[in-house]
């Protein structure tokens, strides 16, 4: 079999650790750690990593044994406890025991890798219903790999390999399909948030990639990178309010990549309000999303540090920038990087007046993108949790330090659609209302009159659950009141909230 690329070596590498990740299901309590959610993902992490590695070493390897044991770790507890696992696929869901897996940056390679390879092998679902050893995994996982692609058969004759080998403790059943899909008449019915989620972090990937590709000198592939582009070009012009949710997701160990989608997103809304063209947008998008990739020539060291950097690891820092420039114009495939998008990379931090960096010695004018994304990476960064400052500024908070440097940090006109684009009150602010009750900011109100009444998420501090309705908070009663008023914003923080739950 093929050798893993330095990509998936390290995501490998990165699965041995098992993170404090969330995969949420049908609302489980807020604030509760909820660890059926944490053990699936863990599982489906375990289980791709197996899968691969199993293709590349011979049954006494001690790695590949190290890796059985460690899923063996994982699943055994959970059918203990809930007497079977069922691990099944519904169209493009992935669900453990009937709980849906919400898409997060953790474990997404893992969670597409599960879906393509059960599709190709028309497997539906696999239920385990006693504790596994080693051997009866080891067989299963080979068996399951050696299964030929296409075959609808494929649930079947595994059942009965596995049967042959005095194993009876896993059923399979083949993958279901709709009506529509035997008729032949899938019909282009997918969710636009659905749509946008799998963007999102198929973006993520995406990104990681060039990045990492880039760090180790090797082919970085830009093409499937404005593809993605092009997609979030067509969904930020049907509606705006589906990609800017997502940018709630705030992911601490994939910051850097997490940040350039945000970036990215809050670009193009920029953008589509300024009119750009669908070319334009593109290029913006490019741009907001390599904006980082001068880091990849920046020793991890300072990158990863978990303090505040130092004179000189600040002063490295800031060639970011023109590291990133040079990095763009250095590309081979030159269709897919304009000028633009490399002069966008070069401007991004510098201020409105020519300060900040990298240090300029003639005066120029700031391009359009690079302004542009100034404002967008600066209100991420500043409501991102960082390896040094762990409780970011609200939305709220953000948006006033930008007014108070509009000017000399931020060009006063962008900044002025940016806050017409997000709203007064931020898209995943966490607002107290006049009638005690308590909302999340899920999307600002497209009428300018109303832009300090957006549409809210109402959610219960006692109970810790959601509700169901979204509410309009420019609705009026019979007599023209309005029915609910903005109080004051409030710390998620404070109150262990996660904003991007109510987004997925």
């Amino acid at each position: 079999m093929d050798n893993f690329t330095e990509t998936e070596k390290e995501e490998t590498q990165n699965a041995e650790v098992i993170r404090q990740t969330e995969w949420w299901g049908p609302q489980p309590p807020e604030g509760v750690e909820d660890h059926f959610s944490k053990s699936a993902n863990m599982l489906v992490i375990k289980l791709h990593v197996l899968m691969r590695i199993c293709r590349i070493y011979e049954p006494n390897n001690q790695t590949l044994h190290h890796f059985i044991g460690e899923f063996l770790q994982i699943i055994n507890p959970l059918i203990l406890k809930h007497r079977t696992v069922v691990m099944k696929i519904i169209r493009n869901d992935l669900y453990l025991n009937e709980q849906r897996l919400r898409w997060l940056v953790e474990g997404f390679n893992s969670f597409k890798f599960l879906l393509t390879e059960w599709k190709k092998r028309s497997i539906g679902a696999i239920t385990f219903r006693m504790a596994l050893n080693e051997r009866i995994l080891m067989e299963f996982t080979n068996h399951l790999l050696n299964l030929q692609e296409g075959n609808p058969e494929n649930a079947r004759l595994l059942k009965e390999q596995l049967m042959s080998l005095g194993i009876s403790i896993i059923d399979i059943d083949p993958i279901e399909t709709s009506q529509d899909e035997e008729e032949g008449v899938l019909l282009h019915t997918e969710d636009p948030k659905e749509t946008a989620k799998k963007l999102y972090f198929e973006t993520i990937g995406a990104i990681k990639e060039v990045i990492t590709n880039i760090r180790a000198n090797q082919y970085a592939n830009l093409r499937k990178l404005k593809r993605l582009t092009q997609k979030a070009v067509r969904l930020i012009i049907d509606d705006e309010s589906i990609l800017l949710g997502l940018t709630t997701i705030k992911n601490y160990d994939e910051y850097t990549f997490n940040h350039s989608v945000n970036v990215a997103i809050y670009s193009l809304g920029i953008g589509r309000r300024l009119g750009f063209t669908k070319g334009t947008l593109t290029e913006l998008g490019m741009a907001a999303l390599l904006h980082d990739v001068g880091k990849a020539k920046i020793p991890r060291e300072i990158i990863n540090k978990p303090a505040r950097l130092d004179e000189y690891e600040w002063d490295v820092m800031k060639k970011n920038p023109v590291f990133g420039a040079e990095i763009a114009l250095g590309l081979k495939q030159l269709s897919e990087i304009s000028p633009r998008i490399a002069i966008g990379i070069f401007d991004h931090q510098l201020k409105n007046d020519l300060s900040g960096y990298p240090k300029v010695f003639r005066k120029k004018r700031i391009s359009l993108f690079g302004r542009i994304i100034k404002i967008a990476n600066a209100y991420d960064a500043m409501t991102s949790p960082k390896v040094y400052k762990s409780t970011p500024y609200t939305p709220g908070q953000a948006l006033a330090i930008m007014l108070k440097d509009q000017g000399v940090d931020y060009d006063p006109l962008l900044l002025k659609i940016f806050i017409g684009l997000v709203g007064i009150y931020p898209v995943g602010s966490l607002i107290l209302l006049d009638t005690r009750e308590v909302g999340i900011v899920f999307k600002s109100n497209f009428d300018p009159k109303f832009m300090g009444r957006p549409l809210i998420i109402l959610i219960s501090l006692e109970k810790m659950a959601a509700k169901t309705e979204l509410v309009d908070l420019s609705e009026t009663d019979g007599e023209g009141t309005f029915k609910r008023n903005i109080l004051k914003t409030l710390d998620p923080y404070k109150y262990h909230i996660d904003i991007s739950k109510y987004f997925l």
